[in-house]
């Protein structure tokens, strides 16, 4: 099967898509798990599905990360004028 990977315009969408496909990820194992009747099995899939839950934590934590940076940076650029101060000769 091939993947179609949708463009994307920003770092954080591309984040967002990754969490939420872990979160879809685990979800699955969860859901395989509750209907795996062996032992081995189940654990298993509850192990995938705590390591899909890492994955997502992960990501989360490089997306606030992210967003924090760019409100860092937006503020220091709103703080600039966009038009030079002209000098009244005062």
């Amino acid at each position: 099967m091939k993947r179609v990977i949708p463009e994307y315009t920003t770092l954080e969408d591309i984040l967002q898509d990754a969490i939420d496909k872990e979160n879809d990820a685990r979800e699955f194992y969860l859901a395989a798990a509750g209907l795996a009747q062996a032992a081995g099995i189940r654990d298993f899939l509850l192990e995938m599905a705590d390591m899909e839950k890492g994955h997502a934590e992960l990501l989360t934590r490089k997306l606030d990360s992210v967003r924090s940076d760019q409100t860092v940076i937006d503020g220091i650029l709103s703080s600039f004028d966009d038009e030079p101060e002209q000098d009244t000769g005062d």
